[in-house]
């Protein structure tokens, strides 16, 4: 839900997440390891952090070719970008991010890589740059999804792949919750789907993670927060407060999804 001007609900929404991701609660959840996600919960993940290192590493893995240059939309803290230095050298990655708080953040993290300033709907970047583009967990707040998917459609070389994790929320919860759009209203993976190729990717697929992400990181949090009750970290009252915020988001979302995009070859040539 959002009736500012696109500029004012840019900066209102970078800073509700440097308050939020800046704040010491946070920062402890995650392990002060500067990530900010539902996470990939396995039956043997430990906690938090390496939760959201899994899911990192999970959309990695959709990448058949990790080589050239990437671009990490909505790079956060720089926390997922510093993993693909296992991949790439720091000179072929560029992190876009709407807070330059977290994009100063970010040059700590990964020094020598470039960090930029910019919407993801609204990208500055040359043509055909990029060997692939990664996304994690932030294209329900873009203004919109279709304009995103077509603009890291320009910037991909021919046969790049985009790669991201998203959530899908309900048509009312994209009407009423604070910073969304009602016109990124997706209804279900097979709309996603159809929005890719309606944007002009030529190969896609859209994979239901709802279980290993938001089921996941809800029974998490759950328990985390019973436990810290029973050692005498948080008081009752405190428990009610958490687990109300947690509670309400059930309602509103629908699926947590993982997908991949594939910009089409020059015509003539074949994949490898």
């Amino acid at each position: 839900m959002t009736k500012l001007p696109k500029e004012a609900f840019l900066k209102e929404l970078a800073d509700h997440y440097d308050r939020l991701t800046y704040s010491p609660l946070f920062s402890d959840y995650f392990g002060w390891g500067d990530f900010m996600n539902f996470g990939y919960w396995e039956k043997d993940t430990p906690g938090t952090r390496e939760a959201a290192a899994n899911l990192a590493r999970k959309l990695f893995s959709m990448i058949p070719r990790k080589e050239g240059a990437i671009l990490d939309v909505a790079c956060g803290k720089g926390a997922n970008t510093k993993l693909l230095l296992d991949y790439y050298r720091p000179e072929q990655i560029t992190g876009i991010n709407i807070s330059e708080r977290q994009l100063d953040t970010c040059r700590k993290n990964v020094p020598g890589a470039r960090f930029l300033n910019m919407d993801a709907a609204r990208l500055e970047l040359e043509s055909a740059s990029f060997d692939n583009v990664i996304c994690v967990e932030a294209a329900f707040h873009f203004d919109t999804r279709e304009k995103f998917f077509r603009e890291a459609l320009r910037v991909l070389k021919p046969g790049g792949r985009l790669v991201l994790s998203d959530i899908l929320m309900t048509e009312e919860a994209e009407r009423g919750r604070p910073f969304r759009i009602e016109a990124n209203y997706v209804e279900s993976r097979e709309a996603y789907r159809a929005l890719l190729s309606r944007a002009g990717y030529a190969r896609s697929e859209v994979i239901d993670a709802t279980n290993e992400c938001w089921h996941g990181f809800y029974w998490h949090v759950v328990r985390l927060l019973h436990e810290k009750l029973l050692r005498g970290e948080i008081t009752s009252t405190k428990l009610q407060t958490y687990l109300e915020r947690t509670y309400r988001r059930v309602p509103s979302l629908r699926s947590y999804v993982l997908a991949w995009a594939e910009k089409d070859l020059m015509p003539g040539t074949e994949a490898s």
